[in-house]
């Protein structure tokens, strides 16, 4: 599957941004309000985070492999 640029930014973004930010956002609002568990949910958002990162970085990596193969 190929993204667009567009897309792919905001996916980039999404990853890299937002959901790191969400997760500290979850963790400390656990803590100011006690919430069960939300060391749980912390962790899946940033183990999904890192999986994501890592796929779009591969991603990245053979697209410009494949670009400087056709030059």
């Amino acid at each position: 599957m190929q993204l667009n640029n567009r897309m792919y930014d905001r996916a980039k973004w999404l990853v890299l941004v937002f959901m790191p930010a969400l997760a500290v956002l979850l963790a400390q609002l656990g803590d100011v309000f006690e919430w069960q568990q939300v060391d749980v949910y912390v962790s899946t958002l940033n183990l999904l985070a890192v999986f994501l990162g890592s796929i779009m970085q591969l991603s990245s990596h053979n697209y410009y492999k494949d670009k400087e193969e056709a030059d």
